[in-house]
Parts: structure tokens; C-alpha cells; sequence
């Protein structure tokens, strides 16, 4: 992250977390996940990685988080948001095995991830989109199938150790 990126995925951090109409409580938890996970993210960046299994370990795929966190709150799809709340920590711990853990650990950590990232992309555009009945199944049938092939592909490459 750049001396230029930093204030600005800050900024979108703290725009995510205050201008959705969110449960004072709910701003407060993920606003303090957020910000602990920048400040990981700026450690991280300085002390470098030892072992890159997949690209940067995902951390450059925080600003995403945070708008993720912003949609999910204008549309107010509230399981998802509570969904939201294990995401940062989720990513915090797939850096961390990625650096230190075996494979196999880093390859579930992968998983859970993004098949999270995932479900609450499908609830973001079912809730955003008023999908019920026959759309609802294509969307999650959808939704299903890409993100399998995908987890499916991040794993074979985990495991296999190819980037």
C-alpha cells in the first residue's frame, strides 16, 4: 500500500461505516474491525511476505470489504450484515496462515472466505434487486455454480502450490 492509498482505503473505511443508516452498535463493531484491519494491513505491508500462496494474501482486496459493508447497509439486508462482521477477521486470519500455517489450513481459511465474500455478494444484489420466487432460484443457482468453480480453482491452486 502506497504513502497515497492508505488515507484514501481509510477514508472509504470510515465512509462505509458512517453513512449507512446502520445500528449505532453495528457502526461500532465494524468500524473497530475495519480499523484494526488497516492498521494489520499497514504492518503487514512493512514487514512483507514471506510466502505469497495466493496474490498480496488477499489484504489488497480490503477496500472491496468496506463496499461491500456500504451496499449491504443502504439495502439493509441485516443477516447479511451480521455475515459481514466475521469478514474482516476471516481475512486478518487467512494472512496470518498463509504465513504460517500448512496448506491444508491456508486452503479451508481460503474457502470460508470467499465463499462468505460470496454469499454476501448474492444477498447484495437478492435484497438490492427484490428477487423472489423463480428469480431468486436463477440468481442463486447462479451465484452457486460461479462460486464453486471459483473456490474450486483457488484451492487446486493452493494445494497444488501454483500461483
Amino acid at each position: 500500500m502506497s504513502a497515497a492509498t492508505a488515507p484514501l482505503v481509510l477514508l472509504l473505511f470510515i465512509i462505509s461505516v458512517a453513512i449507512p443508516p446502520l445500528p449505532l452498535w453495528f457502526r461500532t463493531v465494524a468500524g473497530a474491525e475495519l480499523l484494526g484491519l488497516w492498521f494489520y494491513w499497514l504492518r503487514r505491508e512493512r514487514g512483507g511476505y514471506r510466502r505469497e500462496i495466493a496474490r498480496k494474501n488477499l489484504l489488497n482486496l480490503l477496500p472491496g470489504h468496506a463496499v461491500l459493508l456500504l451496499g449491504l447497509g443502504f439495502v439493509d439486508a441485516r443477516p447479511a450484515l451480521l455475515l459481514w462482521l466475521t469478514l474482516p477477521p476471516l481475512a486478518a486470519l487467512f494472512d496470518l496462515g498463509a504465513h504460517r500455517a500448512p496448506r491444508s489450513i491456508v486452503a479451508f481459511l481460503y474457502a470460508i472466505l470467499w465463499i462468505v465474500i460470496f454469499a454476501l455478494i448474492h444477498q447484495l444484489v437478492a435484497v438490492g434487486k427484490g428477487f423472489t420466487g423463480s428469480g431468486l432460484l436463477i440468481w442463486t443457482v447462479v451465484m452457486i455454480s460461479v462460486a464453486l468453480a471459483f473456490v474450486g480453482l483457488g484451492l487446486y491452486r493452493i494445494i497444488s502450490g501454483k500461483r
